[in-house]
């Protein structure tokens, strides 16, 4: 089977690209922003015959803010995390507030069909299921 050498570089830059416009379309530096903490969630890879089943920690996260996208066999999990507590007695207020990110990429073992993956979120606990593509067998061929 043949395959195309620049193809890997391709997929790169096509990386690369998605980066460096993340950064561009980010406000600069303020002082805040530098309080705000990027965390890599902690991912476990389950391989089976039929699919990929990721699963990743992200405690504090509400599942409206998770991004899940898969591309070129790579799986990109993200999501921002803000949270204020605030709490009020006689004489006394306390109120605090957080703010942060979870982000990892990661290469898959095999192709998947994305289109038919399927994600939950339960308890801190994100899992993506990923069908695997079907190979198609061998064909043989006589020789005349």
């Amino acid at each position: 089977m043949w395959t195309d050498p620049f193809e890997e570089l391709r997929r790169i830059e096509r990386r690369l690209s998605r980066i460096l416009s993340d950064l561009w379309e980010k406000p600069t530096i303020t002082p805040r922003s530098l309080f705000s903490e990027v965390r890599e969630p902690f991912i476990d890879i389950q391989e089976t015959d039929k699919e990929l089943i990721i699963t990743a920690e992200m405690p504090g996260v509400s599942k409206e803010d998770i991004k899940v996208n898969v591309y070129d066999n790579t799986i990109e999990i993200s999501a921002k995390v803000k949270k204020e507590e605030k709490e009020e007695r006689e004489g006394y207020i306390r109120r605090e507030r957080r703010a942060g990110r979870f982000y990892r990429a990661i290469s898959l073992p095999c192709e998947v069909d994305a289109k038919k993956a399927k994600a939950t979120y339960k308890n801190g606990i994100l899992e993506v299921r990923l069908p695997k593509v079907a190979l198609e067998k061998g064909t043989y061929i006589k020789v005349e």
